[in-house]
Formats: C-alpha cells, sequence, structure tokens
C-alpha cells in the first residue's frame, strides 16, 4: 500500500511544474503578460543554471555511491535508477530551456525593435512580446525540466529511507 501512496505522491510533483506552467499561459494569453526583458530573462535562466547545478552534482553523487554495487535492496536499486535517469534527463531539458529562453527573448527583441522602427511609440527596446510557439516552448521544456528535477529528488529521498 505505501508503494502505492509513494507514487501517487511522486505523479502528483510531477504534474505539479505543468499547473504553474498553465498558469503563466493563462497570464500571458489573457493579460498581455506575454512580454519578455532582459531581467526576466536573466533571472530565469539563473534559476534553470541552478537547477542544472544541483542536478549534476547530484547524479555525480550518486553515481559515486553506486560505483560498487554494494546494495542489494532492489527498491535502493531501481530508485537509484530512476533518479539518476530523471536528473540526467533533467539537465538535458533544462539546457533546451535555456536555449528557448535566449532565442525567444532576441526574437521578441527583434520583433520589437522593428515594430519601433515603424512608429516609435512602442515599449523599450531591451524587451518584447513572445509569440504563442516562443512561450509554449519555454514554457513546455521548463515545466519537463522542472519535473524531471522534482521526480529525481523524490527518488533520491527514497533511497535513503531504505537504507
Amino acid at each position: 500500500m505505501w508503494t502505492y501512496i509513494f507514487y501517487v505522491f511522486v505523479s502528483c510533483v510531477a504534474l505539479t511544474p505543468f499547473l504553474l506552467m498553465l498558469d503563466y499561459w493563462y497570464k500571458a494569453r489573457t493579460r498581455d503578460w506575454g512580454w519578455t526583458s532582459e531581467d526576466s530573462r536573466d533571472m530565469y535562466v539563473d534559476g534553470v543554471k541552478t537547477i542544472i547545478t544541483a542536478s549534476g552534482i547530484a547524479v555525480a553523487l550518486l553515481a559515486s555511491s553506486f560505483s560498487s554495487g554494494r546494495t542489494s535492496n532492489p527498491i535502493v536499486t531501481f530508485s537509484a535508477k530512476v533518479a539518476a535517469v530523471a536528473l540526467i534527463s533533467c539537465v538535458c531539458w533544462s539546457l533546451v530551456a535555456i536555449l528557448a529562453l535566449l532565442r525567444g527573448h532576441e526574437q521578441a527583441k527583434a520583433r520589437n525593435i522593428d515594430a519601433h522602427r515603424n512608429t516609435g511609440h512602442l515599449r523599450p527596446i531591451n524587451e518584447g512580446r513572445l509569440n504563442a510557439v516562443e512561450l509554449l516552448l519555454i514554457l513546455l521544456t521548463s515545466g519537463i525540466a522542472l519535473s524531471c528535477f522534482l521526480v529525481g529528488f523524490i527518488f533520491l529521498g527514497r533511497i535513503a529511507f531504505h537504507f
């Protein structure tokens, strides 16, 4: 029974970042909050880089502690594999999210510069409005990365619980 509760918990935690991303999407579409600035871009990129660093450290520690194959507990072995895959996936998706953030910001800024040249009455040049595809790509990759990060750390906690 505890195993089922654990997997329900993991599923809920894994889906939570997507609720956050849906909230971002909804507000960007209904309140016109889909603008990006250099400060917001840098803030989100720094957050994703922090997740990459934490995941990398956790995978390195996990790999070094299980390299000797000293555990015979199948739950610990399975949890270590899931944690490693989730955390490595987090690093990969985080890199894609950073690229999406950087490229999306540059495209939005370029559109704003072009519009500014034509009218001269728009927002400052260092920001721009993300289109639906750019915003969706940023939100999906960020949501997947954050979900992988959370799942990986939950399975690391499961390892510590079963030692």
